[in-house]
């Protein structure tokens, strides 16, 4: 949080206190922000998916990659309309993150190791609504629209069935 207490500082010395500017975390560095997942997930980058040009410019002074923007075009269509706010009391600066299932989506997109566990943490936790997840995936134009190669659609199917799997279990 420090790091996004310092660009609040420069953004205020750049713009004053008339207006406000948004970025949007992802990854582990969101899921941690939102106490998502425990304190022994460690990470240290900072993933910014969107950000307000006045803000883009300092990002990599605080370490906080963009990169990760090339890949919203795997990103459920209406995420925005779901995003939630990131608890921060900037004076500019305003925090957001994608919601539990899209943050989820995105895991299951990339299902790395780190991702398997996060999501696990996560239905451990009780973090994701299946029905809430499941609607995102079933209505073609959110996310299907999204994987025109059929055989990584079918990934994608088939490791949301090994989440939902793990879920039941628990039961």
């Amino acid at each position: 949080m420090s790091r996004f207490e310092q660009l609040d500082d420069d953004l205020l010395s750049l713009l004053g206190d008339d207006r406000r500017v948004e970025i949007v975390v992802v990854g582990g560095s969101a899921l941690m922000m939102l106490e998502l997942v425990g304190d022994a997930r460690m990470t240290t980058d900072i993933d910014v998916i969107e950000a307000d040009k006045q803000v883009e410019i300092l990002l990599e002074r605080y370490d906080m990659n963009q990169l990760v923007s090339t890949f919203r075009y795997r990103m459920p269509e209406n995420w925005h309309e779901r995003r939630q706010r990131i608890p921060f009391l900037g004076v500019v600066l305003d925090i957001y993150a994608p919601s539990n299932e899209d943050l989820a989506i995105m895991k299951l997109d990339s299902y790395r190791e780190v991702d398997k566990s996060d999501i696990r943490e996560m239905i451990l936790n009780r973090e994701i609504d299946f029905i809430k997840l499941q609607s995102i995936v079933d209505n073609d134009s959110e996310i299907r629209i999204n994987y025109s190669d059929e055989g990584e659609w079918e990934t994608f199917l088939l490791r949301l069935n090994e989440i939902k799997a793990f879920a039941d279990s628990l039961r």
